[in-house]
């Protein structure tokens, strides 16, 4: 028969081995799920940030068309070129958008794309306006051009605020501050 010297050592080491096991456990679930909400946050940081830059060089182009320096023939590349990155990235977007923690960002950060879409949608009509020979809609096409860049600038600028909160809120996390 066992002796309790022998019993009572084993047990203790078997109910410490399954706390130690339980407590690793625990921390390699939570170590992978904060590498997975510190991955997705540099995701939609980094599609952010793409985005921003896009829509920054697009405005230099809309600026030169806005003014009259650049004919719409000669935007329509930029302006092609641009709306297919855009629709690459909110791809991108959506697929962070999802699930996960940064779901609700990566959803206003679609919105915010999206808008950015629609100003493109509507430079390329003034554009298509101003090249039209009669000179009929020129009128509607400058406005169209000028709505459109300003509805541009506001999504640029909603997407740079998108960035810095992502920004902030990872920087909160990684000290600790956010769980």
């Amino acid at each position: 028969m066992l002796d309790a010297k022998v019993v009572l050592p084993l047990v203790i080491f078997f109910v410490m081995g399954a706390a130690v096991l339980w407590l690793l456990w625990r921390v390699v679930v939570a170590g992978g799920r904060a590498r997975g909400e510190r991955a997705s946050g540099v995701a939609a940081a980094e599609i952010a940030r793409r985005s921003e830059v896009l829509l920054g060089d697009l405005l230099l182009v809309v600026d030169e068309l806005r003014r009259r320096r650049l004919s719409s023939q000669d935007a329509a590349p930029e302006m092609a070129g641009a709306q297919d990155a855009l629709r690459r990235q909110v791809q991108e977007a959506t697929a962070l958008s999802r699930s996960g923690p940064w779901a609700t960002t990566a959803a206003a950060l679609v919105a915010d794309m999206e808008r950015a879409q629609r100003a493109i949608d509507l430079i390329v009509h003034g554009g298509e306006l101003l090249a039209d020979v009669s000179g009929v809609d020129w009128g509607e096409g400058e406005t169209s051009v000028k709505r459109g860049y300003l509805n541009l600038v506001h999504a640029r600028e909603a997407i740079h605020q998108r960035r810095e909160t992502i920004a902030l809120v990872s920087q909160t996390r990684r000290s600790g501050g956010g769980g």
